[in-house]
């Protein structure tokens, strides 16, 4: 009992102490608030209360940054302090380490508990801190305007089930650093409002991210794909588009299909969005080299020279945005539109090209341009059809609010994604860019990356081979 006095005693005693300077004041209120504030939303966490994205920055980032200077200007106070008393003519003296007096080891004991308790906040707060900030949520909510494109489309995509740290932090402790710092820049630009709208593409992500999950060498087989395609007549007739793609990979001691690539470490010289590329140094896996120049194009302002990477053609495999006409086409397919609708790929296509100020306009008023449209087009449309160009305007006003953020500047065509011809492959197989002998980069698609079987048949012979 003794002992406990003792040390209450000698706690008192540094408190009083501590507020004898306003500096080292201020540290002991800062350090007390945080520290008791910080414990209490530890518990709640603990305890199952949700603590949501806001509350986590100020739980695990802010309060533990306001702790440390909390403990940083009490000694800064304390020698501040001391100082004072020197120049009043007190007396300067250390005390002398005898731990045979109680008053000292009272004194070494609370120094002891106070840095184990201040340890283990700092490291708590450190790991939840990380913790927090690894989180989707933290990515695509926190900065909620600036990146609620990249949020949204990241959940329409294979990969929503992949952390956005997984792919935008690279391996190791400098990878993580950088990018922190590269986010505390971020969200200054944030807070003042200056960051670039629509946010800049592309984003690198080096191939040993992407490595992670998939194989460079690893073969695969080809894939079959079927494409329903609707015309913008009365009735809405599918076309279909069938053809095979030829993955491809390493097999058989050789490179094959699309990801022949691969198999070359290739350069390119293009301006920064990747758009137009002058320029192709080539390097085979026998050691020859060749150079492909674009006959009769300038390279273009700001142009660099990149090392082509997965990236290159998968641009937006996490963060992909669509078109119109591909959104009322799917929607056609699946039902979601009823396709008995008198021109309803045409009508509703250019309800979705249609320019709305904000989410919560587009909203209201793509339901209520597909009624009117259809209330001119077919007035005599009973109370079924109603409900059908009802429906139908709710699914597109829900794709539009999925490909659209007037406040990012994003809308159709923004974002172009390179996994297709032009602009894409085209970029460097155009038959335009030639090496020194007259030799050019080839334009073949069949029998190389793909060989399509039925291309917009209406009743393609391969379809009742497939579904007999």
């Amino acid at each position: 009992m003794n002992f406990i006095v003792r040390v209450l005693r000698t706690f008192r005693d540094f408190i009083w102490r501590a507020t004898q300077n306003w500096v080292s004041a201020v540290g002991v209120a800062l350090a007390t608030l945080a520290s008791i504030s910080f414990l209490a939303i530890i518990a709640l966490d603990l305890a199952g209360v949700p603590i949501g994205n806001y509350a986590g920055i100020i739980s695990y980032l802010i309060l533990p940054a306001i702790f440390v200077v909390g403990l940083v200007l009490i000694p800064i106070g304390l020698r501040l302090q001391r100082k004072k008393e020197e120049k009043a003519g007190q007396p300067s003296r250390f005390p002398i380490l005898d731990f045979n007096n109680p008053r000292l080891r009272s004194v070494a004991i609370l120094v002891f508990v106070l840095t184990v308790v201040n340890l283990m906040i700092i490291s708590t707060a450190t790991f939840k801190g990380v913790e927090v900030m690894d989180t989707d949520s933290f990515c695509g909510e926190t900065c909620h305007k600036a990146m609620q494109p990249e949020a949204v489309a990241h959940q329409n995509t294979n990969h929503s089930s992949v952390r956005c740290v997984d792919c935008h932090i690279g391996q190791g402790a400098a990878h993580y650093a950088k990018a922190k710092l590269r986010g505390a820049a971020q969200m200054v630009q944030f807070i003042t409002g200056d960051y670039s709208r629509p946010a800049p593409q592309p984003t690198e992500v080096p191939n040993s991210i992407c490595n992670q999950c998939h194989a460079t060498e690893r073969f695969s087989e080809d894939r079959l794909h079927i494409r329903r395609v609707f015309g913008d007549k009365e009735k809405a007739i599918p076309t279909f588009t069938i053809y095979r793609t030829l993955v491809g990979g390493f097999r058989d001691g050789k490179w094959q299909g699309v990801h022949q690539h691969n198999g070359l470490k290739i350069r390119y010289l293009s301006d920064p969005k990747r758009l137009t590329i002058t320029d192709i140094e080539v390097t085979r896996p026998d050691g020859s080299t060749d150079k492909f120049t674009a006959k009769d194009v300038k390279a273009p302002a700001g142009a660099q020279w990149f090392e082509m990477g997965c990236t290159d053609c998968h641009n937006r495999p996490a963060h992909r945005f669509s078109t119109p006409e591909a959104l009322v086409d799917s929607a056609l397919a699946r039902g979601a539109i009823d396709k008995d609708l008198p021109f309803i790929k045409r009508e509703a296509v250019a309800v979705l090209k249609a320019s709305y100020p904000s989410e919560g306009e587009a909203r209201k008023a793509i339901p209520a341009a597909m009624v009117a449209s259809y209330t001119k087009l077919v007035p005599a449309l009973d109370a079924g059809g109603k409900a059908k160009v009802e429906a139908a305007g709710k699914v597109l006003a829900e794709e539009w609010s999925n490909n659209n953020f007037p406040d990012m500047k994003v809308t159709w065509g923004t974002y172009v994604e390179f996994l297709q011809h032009d602009p894409g492959c085209f970029r460097c197989h155009d038959k335009n860019h030639q090496n020194a002998k007259g030799d050019v980069v080839q334009k073949r698609c069949g029998g190389a990356c793909h060989d399509v079987i039925a291309t917009e048949e209406e009743k393609p012979e391969a379809m009742d081979v497939l579904f007999p």
